[in-house]
């Protein structure tokens, strides 16, 4: 998945049925077998972008967030950019031992800044900072070491012991959940990191240079590919 104003919208539309649905006891975020979310759609957002959809993004990381049913993130293949973001803002996260975590923004010149504010509640920030400056992907043993992810797994048992983890989390009284929620959110300041990490790339994505680094970025990754692709 790939974050634009329609993708966007269509994901808020399905969490929200998903939620109110009162069958769900559990919420699951699951993306494709090669790729969890890319995060922004730079091709949108090096074109026809409009400010008002960092503020859109930025409302679904906070809707995900303070869901008040237990939301469960399965990871397979990689996890890029926007899309650490939403693995961040779940409350538990299972991965395939094969997937990849990476932040490659600041080599087109972009802080991860709604990235970094959703992050900060499960890792380190020097570790951040390994992952904000390095741009390289980290593995998933890494991953789990440092907290982004809660779990993994071999790629044949990811299913079942999601199934496994579902099960368990169902059985919970949900005044469990929502009391563990609320106690959590009091202490800390997830709401203004995020208010601020909005306002810093939506002031960054004003700016022409950092529109242009994007594009010349997309056109590196395209001549990559098209050289792979001769070989």
């Amino acid at each position: 998945m790939k974050f634009n104003p329609a993708t966007l919208a269509d994901f808020e539309s399905r969490f929200a049925s998903a939620q109110n649905n009162a069958e769900n006891k559990v919420i699951v975020l699951a993306g494709g077998a090669t790729c969890f979310s890319m995060g922004m759609d730079l091709v949108y957002i090096s074109t026809t972008y409009d400010a008002s959809f960092v503020s859109q993004f930025g409302n679904i990381l906070a809707m995900v967030r303070n869901c008040c049913k237990p939301v469960l993130a399965k990871v397979e293949g990689n996890v890029i950019a926007g899309g650490m973001a939403l693995l961040a803002v779940a409350d538990l996260v299972l991965s395939s031992e094969t997937a990849s975590f990476s932040l490659p923004e600041a080599s087109f010149g972009i802080t991860p800044a709604v990235v970094m504010s959703c992050l900060l509640e499960r890792i380190r920030p020097h570790h951040l900072k390994y992952l904000v400056w390095n741009s390289s992907a980290i593995a998933a043993k890494q991953a789990l070491e440092w907290g982004i992810v809660d779990h993994i797994s071999l790629p044949e048992e990811l299913d079942r012991d999601t199934q496994v983890l579902i099960k368990k989390l169902s059985r919970l009284p949900p005044s469990v959940i929502e009391e563990t929620k609320m106690l959590l959110a009091e202490n800390n300041s997830f709401e203004s990191a995020l208010n601020m990490g909005c306002q810093l790339l939506e002031n960054k994505l004003d700016d022409p240079l950092a529109i242009k680094k994007i594009r010349r970025y997309l056109e590196d990754v395209k001549l990559f590919n098209d050289e792979y692709a001769d070989d």
